[in-house]
């Protein structure tokens, strides 16, 4: 680490789902790491269990499915507190319940600010990459100020993106407003023109759209890029869109990939040609490791 200032844990603790990706983000920053042993109960309880537990820890879970997987981390964190740990991280690539930081309509519970406090009362500090805020100006007002690392994938994706010679005269294109920045985060160091559609979402799986400077399309390879893939739905509108507007070519990449099987052959049926994920949560479209990136965020726990 680049100062001593740097809060960097004396080891990382992992879940079992995330084990290939703990290991290589322990090998990136130096430091050891140990597997969580997680005991699952006939009637859906679990019991945790760390084995030599240190002053400094942090936990790494992607916290997908997270009303168990929450659960289980609290579990963890505890665990850790009982055995010595001072201080504790979660490193959670993925942050669940971002989205309802306002109650949109009344009698809503407003998730986001529930989750915050909850985990706030058990970590020290928290890390997350592309995490789905709106309205929230920073990571850190989610969990009471304490401190955050908000880093983005961009840059491993348009690594990737490099790699296989994909930018080349593509257009990089954003499904709505709220994906500007992560847009610009990838046009800019591939020096490629960008444009954004405008998206309604009328539910879970339906949703209206537009494409802004649909000419600049034409006869052009076109880039999606999302922070969160679930239902493929929006993709699946947007990939139309981009073959109405002459798009020759469309690939997706998404920081998060949510979205099973039935979603990526729609999507595939669409005309997306490849559709590539961060390893932030495991997946099958998996060609990026934030192991790098995860490393470079330990720089902003000062």
């Amino acid at each position: 680490m680049e100062s001593s200032r740097v809060w960097t844990p004396d080891k990382l603790f992992a879940f079992p789902e995330c084990a290939k990706q703990a290991e290589e983000l322990a090998q990136a920053v130096g430091i050891d790491h140990e597997i969580i042993s997680v005991h699952k109960f006939p009637d859906g309880e679990s019991r945790i269990r760390v084995t030599k537990c240190t002053r400094k820890a942090a936990i790494y879970r992607s916290l997908h499915h997270p009303n168990e997987k929450i659960v289980e981390v609290l579990f963890a964190a505890s665990a850790l507190r009982d055995g010595g740990a001072m201080e504790i991280g979660l490193i959670a690539p993925y942050l669940p319940y971002m989205r309802q930081d306002i109650a949109f309509q009344t009698g809503e519970a407003v998730s986001q600010q529930v989750i915050g406090q909850l985990l706030a009362q058990h970590f020290d500090r928290f890390m997350s990459v592309d995490p789905h805020l709106h309205r929230t100006p920073r990571l850190g007002t989610v969990f009471q100020g304490k401190p955050t690392a908000c880093i983005t994938a961009a840059g491993a994706i348009a690594q990737n993106i490099i790699a296989h010679q994909a930018h080349y005269g593509a257009v990089i294109v954003g499904p709505d407003e709220e994906s500007e920045p992560l847009v610009l985060a990838l046009a800019v160091p591939l020096n490629a023109p960008w444009t954004l559609a405008t998206k309604t979402r009328q539910g879970d799986r339906k949703v209206s759209m537009n494409l802004r400077d649909a000419k600049t399309l034409s006869g052009r390879a076109a880039i999606i890029i999302d922070d969160v893939i679930s239902s493929g739905t929006t993709i699946v509108t947007l990939a139309q869109l981009l073959k109405d507007a002459g798009a020759i070519s469309i690939d997706v990449y998404t920081t998060h990939a949510l979205f099973n099987d039935d979603a990526h052959k729609a999507m595939t049926r669409a005309g997306v040609r490849r559709i590539v994920s961060s390893d932030s949560i495991p997946h099958f479209t998996n060609d990026i490791s934030l192991a790098r990136t995860l490393a470079e965020g330990f720089k902003q726990w000062l």
